[in-house]
């Protein structure tokens, strides 16, 4: 069988009878976007995995992986080392984008909590008012921990803004005036 090349924006028939479309998605066109995948895996000396875990002696954020410096996941929260007014900035910033996240996160689980209890079957004898009442009362428990939440993404933001508040003058520190000599 042989096949012959047309030009994208050529307008010729194809062998199928039917016209090529603008940018070459004509009949039978398809569309692969190339994927890639990399994976990266850290092993000791050994050639054991890196994460053995607390078990293998390591403390803090080497026991855990997924914390620390070098974290994406936006529930990341980087390890609090307070070294300049830059590092107090990236962590109220990554704390209150933690906040942030978070709240969304728990309001939408207690939004499904509520109507999955809703909808599951009821104790003999309650009416349809009483079982989303009680729906209505699990869920708030989780609904109030994501204001709680969001409480402390707004307590996040306002320490930055006391840090540069009571620090302005440590961290850019004011030029001392110069005294002129009197001239007449």
């Amino acid at each position: 069988m042989t096949t012959h090349a047309t030009p994208p924006n050529s307008g010729t028939n194809t062998t199928a009878g039917t016209k090529n479309t603008r940018n070459g998605f004509g009949s039978g066109a398809t569309f692969s976007p190339g994927l890639n995948i990399n994976v990266n895996k850290t092993t000791t000396a050994t050639g054991a995995p890196a994460a053995a875990g607390a078990a293998g002696g390591q403390v803090g954020a080497a026991a855990n992986p997924g914390t620390g410096v070098g974290r994406t996941s936006p529930l990341a929260l980087p390890e609090p080392a307070f070294y300049s007014a830059a590092d107090v900035r990236s962590y109220c910033e990554a704390l209150r984008a933690f906040g942030a996240y978070s709240a969304i996160e728990v309001e939408v689980a207690a939004e499904i909590l509520k109507a999955a209890l809703e909808q599951a079957p009821g104790a003999p004898g309650d009416h349809v008012f009483q079982k989303k009442m009680r729906a209505r009362a699990v869920a708030s428990k989780l609904s109030k921990a994501a204001d709680a939440l969001t409480d402390a993404a707004k307590d996040a933001a306002a320490a930055w803004a006391a840090f540069q508040r009571e620090y302005a003058d440590v961290m850019t520190p004011r030029p001392v005036p110069q005294h002129r000599p009197f001239q007449f």
